[in-house]
């Protein structure tokens, strides 16, 4: 080798080692920069972010002040620069001056890899900030990040043209009185008003001025407030010691611009014995000689103003007849609306009269107040007996096996057609089941109909229940010979059960 070949050899690895510096170099500076006005962005085997704002005309800004609203654009592109599609994009920004909407502050890239969401001024002051945007793309190893600053100016004074009521907690609008709060009771109510400009959007910053319509003892926590970032404000409403309705008024300071929220009830929120009622869905339930019958049980409860009872209070049940069951299996329920319900059921015990008493009970602070409901345990055998009297027709000596007072009709002096009345009870001289079917059946030489054909719900005291049969025996002619007719009052129980009562008809036939 001469040594003008060894020069030009050392030149060109020299040359080599030389270009590979600085293509190392300029990859590590991550390949050159972004034109104005554009963000930030990284571009690896793992996709890239790129981030930009628009203003809601759509152009590039990066300007936020008062209520504007700045739209944050993320491209996200998958390690091939292709579109990345369907990826959850997150977005934080670096302090407080500003906010993102959604409040989840993430969003999801559509078809062409771009994901959006919203800044707005937090209301915190002005200064600069960046927003950054997060994402790791599918099949990647590691996150891409990208990011843009923006600046936050001082909002336009905007002009307040309304005070708008907006909610109110509890969502009811209905407190208790002072002292009475508990589970379920709340003695203060939260009051939210928005101020708002022409354009219907909150004015942050804004002085509000508070004040009731009630004479009554009702407390306002705060007499003023400043309205938040989206011109929202909200006053606490304490009770008082008496029952009242109040409306709370708020005016823009130093305008007569005011509104008033939705009527705050204050109640009692606690049960008084003259507004404790219990019933029963069925007063004469089939259980006598049948278990697990059921039956709802209702109590209503209310304060001193007839104002429903403030919900979850306990009413606890007792019974002297079958049991009680609630919804979670103990003898209880708690109130909603002034309401709770229980199930009754037939079973073991059961009173040789037939009669069961169910008690509920409910606290009014150190007062114990209680009501009672009687109802019948009423059994499937159905019986006949006088209307008037209540004695019991054909009833059969158990001894002498004679019929005892059997039910006869008399037609031997007149054959125009007659009413027979009787009452229909169970082996307890009660009223049978509701839903039992009284009617006419094998019937001989006569025809009958019943005009009321069934057992209402009936409650203590009343025994039994009147049906009325129309009868007329056929070929009556009172200038002929000795007859009889005869029918049945079938009494038939809700279970199914068939009784059997004969009517003895005399008449004279040609």
């Amino acid at each position: 080798m001469t040594a003008d070949s060894t020069k030009n050899t050392w030149r060109r690895l020299a040359a080599f080692a030389l270009g590979g510096i600085v293509a190392l170099t300029l990859a590590a500076c991550g390949g050159g920069g972004g034109s104005p006005g554009s963000g930030g962005n990284t571009g690896t085997s793992s996709g890239s972010i790129a981030v930009s704002l628009t203003n809601s005309a759509g152009v590039a800004s990066n300007t936020l002040s008062g209520s504007d609203t700045l739209t944050v654009v993320a491209q996200v592109k998958n390690g091939s620069g292709g579109v990345a599609k369907n990826e959850v994009v997150t977005f934080t920004v670096s302090n407080n001056l500003a906010k993102i909407s959604p409040t989840s502050a993430t969003a999801l890239t559509d078809a062409n890899g771009v994901a959006k969401v919203s800044l707005k001024s937090a209301g915190n002051g002005t200064g600069a900030a960046t927003v950054t945007a997060t994402a790791t793309v599918t099949g990647a190893t590691s996150a891409v990040t990208g990011s843009a600053n923006f600046a936050i100016g001082a909002a336009t004074a905007a002009t307040p043209v309304a005070v708008n009521f907006i909610s109110a907690v509890p969502s009811d609008k209905s407190i208790v009185i002072k002292g009475a709060g508990g589970n379920g009771r709340t003695e203060v109510a939260l009051l939210t008003f928005q101020v708002v400009d022409n354009t219907n959007n909150g004015i942050p910053g804004v002085t509000l001025n508070f004040t009731t319509q009630s004479s009554a003892a009702v407390t306002l926590v705060s007499t003023t407030g400043t309205t938040d970032a989206d011109g929202k404000v909200t006053v606490s409403l304490n009770s008082g010691s008496q029952p009242t309705t109040v409306r709370v008024i708020a005016t823009v300071a130093g305008t007569s611009i005011s509104t008033l929220s939705d009527t705050v009830t204050v109640t009692t929120g606690q049960p008084v014995q003259q507004a404790f009622s219990l019933s029963m869905k069925t007063h004469n339930p089939e259980g006598w000689n049948i278990d697990n019958t059921q039956v709802e049980v209702l109590a209503l409860l209310a304060d001193a103003n007839g104002q429903a009872v403030a919900d979850g209070t306990q009413v606890v049940f007792t019974t002297t007849a079958g049991a009680i069951f609630g919804s979670n299996g103990d003898a209880q329920c708690l109130t909603a609306n002034g309401a709770c319900t229980v199930t009754w059921r037939s079973q073991n015990p059961r009173p040789a009269s037939g009669v069961g008493t169910i008690t509920a009970t409910a606290t009014s602070g150190t007062t114990n107040l209680s009501t009672s409901q009687s109802f019948y345990m009423s059994g499937s055998s159905g019986n006949v007996a006088n209307k008037d009297t209540g004695a019991l027709y054909n009833q059969v000596n158990p001894v002498t096996g004679v019929v005892v007072n059997p039910l006869t009709m008399d037609f031997t002096t007149n054959c125009n057609m007659q009413t027979l009345s009787v009452r229909v009870v169970d082996v307890n001289s009660n009223p049978m089941p509701k839903g039992t079917s009284v009617g006419v059946s094998n019937a001989v030489d006569v025809s009958a109909s019943v005009v009321n054909n069934n057992v209402v719900d009936i409650a203590p005291p009343y025994l039994g229940s009147i049906h009325t049969f129309t009868v007329t025996p056929a070929g009556c002619d009172i200038a002929g010979t000795n007859a009889t007719a005869t029918f049945y009052i079938d009494v038939g129980s809700p279970s199914g059960l068939h009784t059997l009562n004969q009517v003895t008809i005399y008449y004279k036939k040609s």
